[in-house]
C-alpha cells in the first residue's frame, strides 16, 4: 500500500481536494436554503426533554453491550438502533445518534462518567444543527463525533491510530462500502424501512458476517460496511438514485482506507466520514444543476435574438 500510496499521491491528493472542494459546496449551498427559508421553529420542552433522554440512553447502552457485553461497536450500535425503532419508533433517530456515542472504545473512555459527557455534549450538537441538513446521510454520526471528540480532547487519552490497509484490503473496502450505500439506500427508499432500520440491518448483517468471512480484516470490513450505511440514509432528495448513491460510497470507503491512521477510537468517525462524502456528492448535483440550468437559460435567450 505504501508504493501505491506514494506513486498515487498527486491523484489522492487531488481527488481530496476535490472531495473537500464539493462538500464545502454543499455546505454554502445549505446555508443558503435555510437563509431563505421562514423562521425556525423553537423545539418544545417536553420533546427537548425526551430528545436528549434518547441520546443519552443510546449512548449508555451502546457503551455497556460494548464493555460489558462484549460485542463489537458496530453490532451494538446496530442493536441499538433497530431496538429503538421497536421500543420507540419516534425517538429512533436520537436514540441512534447516542449509539454512535457509545461506540468509543473504552480505551478512549475509560469509565461511564466520559460518556456521559460526550453524550450530553451530543445533544447539544443536536438541537443546535436541528435546523440544518436534513436528509444528509453521516449528520447523526457528525454530532456524535464532535461531543466524544471534545471529551477526548479533555482528557489524558488520545485517539487511536491504524496503520493503512493493504492494496487487495483497500479494494475490499470500497467495495463493500458501495454496496453498503446502495443497498441501504434502496432498503428505504425503495421499500417501507425507515433509514434508522435500514442502516440497522445492513449494519448488523455487517458486523457478524464479515468478520467470520474474513478473519484477519474482518472488522475493517464491517467498520466500512456501517459507514457507508450511514451515507445510505440520505433521502432521495438531496441524492437522488443509486448510482449517486454509489458514488458516495466509494467516496466513504476511499476516505476511510486513507484515515486509518487518524482519530481511531472516536464515535462518530465512521458517519463523519459518510456525511462528508454525502456532502460531497450533493455539492457536485448542485453544481451540475447551476450550470445545465444556466446553459440552458444562455440557448434561450439567444434563440430569442435570433
Amino acid at each position: 500500500m505504501g508504493a501505491i500510496r506514494e506513486g498515487g499521491s498527486i491523484v489522492l491528493g487531488g481527488l481530496f481536494l476535490l472531495i473537500a472542494l464539493l462538500a464545502l459546496r454543499g455546505i454554502v449551498v445549505e446555508l443558503r436554503i435555510v437563509q431563505a427559508a421562514p423562521g425556525i421553529e423553537s423545539i418544545e420542552r417536553t420533546e427537548l426533554f425526551w430528545t436528549a433522554g434518547a441520546i443519552m440512553l443510546g449512548g449508555f447502552v451502546t457503551f455497556v453491550l460494548v464493555v460489558e457485553g462484549q460485542l463489537t461497536p458496530v453490532v451494538a450500535a446496530s442493536l441499538t438502533g433497530l431496538s429503538a425503532v421497536v421500543v420507540r419508533r419516534q425517538l429512533a433517530v436520537p436514540a441512534y445518534c447516542g449509539a454512535f456515542v457509545g461506540m468509543t472504545s473504552p480505551t478512549l473512555f475509560p469509565t461511564y462518567w466520559q460518556g456521559l459527557v460526550a453524550a450530553l455534549l451530543a445533544v447539544a450538537v443536536f438541537l443546535l444543527a436541528n435546523p440544518v441538513f436534513h436528509g444528509v446521510g453521516g449528520k447523526l454520526g457528525t454530532t456524535a463525533f464532535v461531543g466524544a471528540a471534545i471529551t477526548v480532547l479533555g482528557t489524558q487519552t488520545w485517539f487511536l491510530s491504524d496503520p493503512l490497509p493493504a492494496a487487495s484490503t483497500a479494494g475490499l473496502v470500497v467495495l463493500c462500502s458501495v454496496v453498503a450505500a446502495v443497498a441501504t439506500f434502496v432498503l428505504h427508499d425503495r421499500s417501507s424501512f425507515e433509514p434508522v432500520s435500514a442502516s440497522g440491518i445492513v449494519g448488523i448483517l455487517g458486523g457478524l458476517a464479515l468478520p467470520w468471512l474474513f478473519p484477519a480484516v474482518g472488522d475493517l470490513l464491517a467498520a466500512a460496511v456501517y459507514g457507508a450505511s450511514f451515507a445510505g440514509m440520505s433521502d432521495s432528495a438531496r441524492i437522488p438514485d443509486e448510482r449517486w448513491m454509489a458514488l458516495a460510497g466509494f467516496a466513504v470507503g476511499l476516505i476511510l482506507v486513507y484515515s486509518a491512521p487518524y482519530l481511531g477510537g472516536s464515535g462518530g468517525k465512521l458517519g463523519t466520514i459518510a456525511f462528508v462524502s454525502c456532502l460531497a456528492v450533493y455539492g457536485l448535483l448542485e453544481s451540475l444543476h447551476h450550470v445545465l440550468t444556466k446553459t440552458q437559460i444562455e440557448r434561450l435567450s439567444r434563440r430569442d435574438i435570433s
